[in-house]
């Protein structure tokens, strides 16, 4: 039995080298990174980027898979300034961009990539300009965005980078909101008098603020509902309680491409 599962051992370790062996035979190294040979199309599109690079300078807009923000484009006013400052033309890319894409058919295929002729002609711009070129720019012309609208409240968190922490007290970015009921809820008293549901919420507080630059709160809205419509007469006490909480709690201002900015953030209370 032990000689059964190291003689299986043994031709999975061989298969696998084998698989590696025919990948490094079908690869090539490009500007764009490591490809197949057999993906002729992108091949030709790269040298055809090249040539193209010698007579004009394009930064191609190459648009990202998935789940995009209404306002990804924000900052394309602001880079196509930068760029034709370089004599830069911009341009969005035609193409969809896919990175699980192949080739072929169900006895062989081969990956293939997207976007080659932009993606090269991208960078052939950091190959002249530097490194990282193409994604500095880009970041730059999105802190002019940012700049040139910083009293304006950003929504959050679409609005500002990805991650970004307004509640410190929380560990994870995701455990923001859960944070934040249980600390309100941890000083929170009902007024006496107060008539409790069984099995369900007591009452349900929307509410939205701004957390300003400086980390201090302005702009408070509340809007409370009551499962037991009688509980609605404590609605000053309740309403008084959340503001007291939302105006002392330990805030952190938001930051936008780099950019300390005003932002406009929205959770429900409720137990």
């Amino acid at each position: 039995m032990k000689r059964l599962f190291l003689t299986l051992f043994i031709m999975q370790i061989l298969v696998a080298r084998s698989q590696e062996k025919n990948l490094d035979r079908n690869s090539i190294s490009t500007i764009i990174g490591v490809i197949d040979k057999r993906d002729s199309n992108c091949l030709s599109e790269i040298e055809r980027a090249k040539m193209d690079f010698k007579f004009e300078e394009i930064f191609y807009y190459i648009e990202p898979e998935g789940y995009l923000d209404s306002d990804y484009k924000r900052h394309h006013p602001y880079l196509k300034k930068l760029l034709k400052e370089k004599q830069i033309e911009f341009c969005y890319s035609p193409e969809v961009e896919f990175s699980l894409y192949r080739i072929g058919n169900k006895v062989e295929s081969y990956p293939a990539v997207t976007n080659c002729y932009y993606k090269a002609s991208n960078e052939l711009l950091n190959l002249k300009y530097g490194h990282n070129f193409t994604k500095q720019i880009e970041r730059t012309a999105d802190s002019l965005y940012v700049i040139s609208r910083i009293e304006t409240p950003f929504e959050y968190p679409n609005g500002v980078d990805n991650y970004c922490m307004i509640y410190p007290n929380a560990t994870e970015f995701l455990d923001q909101k859960k944070q934040i009921l249980k600390d309100f809820f941890t000083v929170f008293r009902f007024p006496s008098g107060f008539i409790k549901s069984i099995n369900q919420r007591d009452f349900f507080a929307k509410t939205n603020f701004i957390i300003k630059r400086d980390s201090k709160i302005s702009d408070i809205n509340i809007e409370i509902n009551f499962t037991n419509p009688e509980n609605t007469k404590f609605s000053d006490s309740i309403v008084s309680q959340l503001r007291a909480f939302i105006e002392n709690a330990n805030w952190k201002a938001a930051v936008s491409s780099g950019v300390i900015v005003n932002s406009k953030f929205q959770i429900n209370f409720y137990n």
